[in-house]
């Protein structure tokens, strides 16, 4: 018996001599030796957007409760703590916002908390801002011209985030300027209502000014990360570089310097802060981001590619180029992983792809979603549950199609942070439903070399789940390769089979639902067949 444990996945690599594999699909990077299941969504919120969601963010106030909040293209919304209804949290003056649509002009919601306040910005409206506790939404700072001295309108931005204790945006406009893409400014210290004229003497007091990044050719700031690290107080991507900035106090106030060798990056919502495990075994501090050269992680100093030569070349070839402004990605905490969604051709825009990247075990895995699993946006959400058995939401189901389980952590309601998305009927949705179809390939091999191989039987090593197993040959690398019919699993849990190739690989498949926890490899009975001399 030879055992063929599932390799990393590696489908840019040729198919012959593949040291990974070249379909890893449907399943997440569990340890060095196994795959686990990848759970399906489960719809939550008892009713929808109006429209397509373009942003969302989650926050737990200083009395424990979670909130939720997302827009679209025209509202703001909220879900407020011990419900699962979406509101309307849109401002009361003003009128619909004016988010640019999916994909025309890349409009979509930045948003931060700052203490107790939420903000968001979308670029085209003033910043909206609202106190946890309240209903709706308002002006960040609308700005008075009859006040003595004038008050300044805070500029409008696509990004925003909290450094220290000031307001950061990003791709700003103003009335004096206008539009300023590589611009950055920030607000007074420690009131982000409070926006004096830059160069001002009241703006020289609270420590407010702007600065822009033109000294090198890196293109408009494309994104915000604020806390990376003790000598980067925020972190500023642009379309062809990073700057970082740190705070120095009066009179510069912030110190600002181009990183070199750090490529930006054209795909905002790609940008993700998590963790990456050096050779010591110490976790440190990186950020993940979609650059022009693939998918890169960058540690403070350092630019360093994680898809060369792995699965970049999969990702170009399947992605809807019109749609690269909208790669998404979040920070997974439950499973150490990193996951980016992305529009394929025919998708309409909507996420119909995701990469899932371990970054304990640098490995990743691919996500192929059918139809009518396809998503709008990623999002990693709190929630505060207080359900019993007498009023579980209709949505998740009866006791008998409960999902997630009863088992699962959501239950506890410990404001556990997880993945949650908006599906494409506009509706919140969590990760934690039944396994989604699992396909794993090995590499192709030459078990004899010189000679043609027969194949007598397969076993799968999984601890659950119902498996099929089917043999790939062929006796040429320039012949398709030709594969026998799936075969099941018998009492004994092996796959008898009858196929013989000079050139073999084997895939192992298992049908939507099944229950299992890791995916290990194929056991295989391989002998030589007979040489003609």
């Amino acid at each position: 018996m030879t055992i063929s444990p599932w390799p990393e996945w590696l489908p840019d690599q040729a198919d012959f001599g593949n040291a990974g594999s070249p379909v890893i699909k449907n399943v997440i990077p569990l340890t060095p030796k196994s795959y686990g299941p990848m759970p399906s969504a489960v719809p939550w919120s008892s009713n929808t957007l109006t429209e397509v969601c373009q942003g969302a963010y989650a926050i737990k106030a200083p009395d424990g409760q979670a909130y939720i909040f997302a827009g679209d293209r025209q509202k703001l919304t909220m879900v407020p703590p011990g419900t699962n209804t979406i509101e309307d949290a849109s401002r009361t003056a003003g009128g619909a916002y004016a988010t640019s649509p999916i994909p025309l002009g890349g409009g979509h919601w930045s948003m931060t908390s700052f203490g107790n306040r939420v903000i968001a910005t979308n670029g085209v409206d003033p910043i909206q801002t609202m106190l946890l506790g309240e209903a709706n939404f308002e002006d960040l700072q609308p700005g008075d011209a009859e006040a003595e001295p004038p008050v300044a309108a805070a500029p409008l931005a696509r990004y925003v985030a909290t450094v220290k204790d000031f307001l950061f945006v990003g791709h700003t406009t103003d009335p004096v300027d206008g539009p300023v893409p590589y611009r950055v400014w920030w607000s007074a210290i420690a009131n982000p209502q409070s926006w004096p004229t830059p160069g001002s003497v009241e703006a020289q007091q609270v420590m407010s000014d702007y600065q822009d990044l033109q000294q090198t050719d890196l293109g408009n700031v494309t994104q915000l990360v604020s806390g990376f690290a003790p000598g980067s107080d925020v972190l500023i991507f642009c379309e062809r570089g990073i700057y970082s900035a740190s705070f120095t106090g009066p009179p510069l106030l912030f110190s600002f310097r181009p990183v070199m060798g750090a490529s930006g990056t054209m795909s905002p919502r790609s940008v993700v802060q998590s963790f990456a495990r050096d050779n010591s075994g110490a976790l440190r501090p990186v950020v993940y981001y979609l650059s022009g050269d693939g998918f890169a992680a960058f540690d403070g100093s350092t630019s360093f590619p994680i898809g060369a030569q792995k699965f970049d070349r999969l990702f170009w070839r399947e992605l809807d180029d019109t749609h690269l402004s909208y790669v998404q990605g979040i920070n997974d905490p439950r499973t150490h992983s990193v996951i980016w969604g992305f529009a394929t051709p025919g998708s309409n825009g909507l996420i119909s792809r995701l990469l899932v990247y371990n970054w304990e075990l640098a490995r990743a895995s691919y996500i192929e979603l059918e139809p009518a699993q396809y998503l709008e946006w990623l999002t990693v959400a709190m929630y505060g549950t207080s359900y019993n058995l007498d009023n579980i939401p209709e949505s998740m189901g009866n006791l008998d199609t409960l999902s997630p389980s009863f088992d699962d952590p959501f239950w506890t309601g410990n404001m556990e942070a997880r993945l949650s998305l908006f599906d494409r009927d506009h509706r919140l949705s969590i990760g934690g439903g039944p396994a989604l179809a699992v396909t794993l390939e090995t590499a192709e091999m030459q078990p004899n070399e010189g000679r043609r191989a027969w194949v007598r039987l397969t076993r799968p090593l999984n601890d659950g789940g119902t498996a099929t197993i089917a043999v790939g040959h062929r006796e040429r690398q320039t012949d398709p390769v030709t594969w026998e019919a799936p075969v099941s699993i018998n009492q004994l849990g092996e796959c008898p089979q009858r196929a013989t190739g000079r050139y073999l690989r084997f895939r192992m498949q298992m049908p939507a639902g099944q229950a299992f926890s890791h995916l290990q490899g194929v056991d295989m009975t391989i002998i030589p067949e007979g040489q003609r001399r």
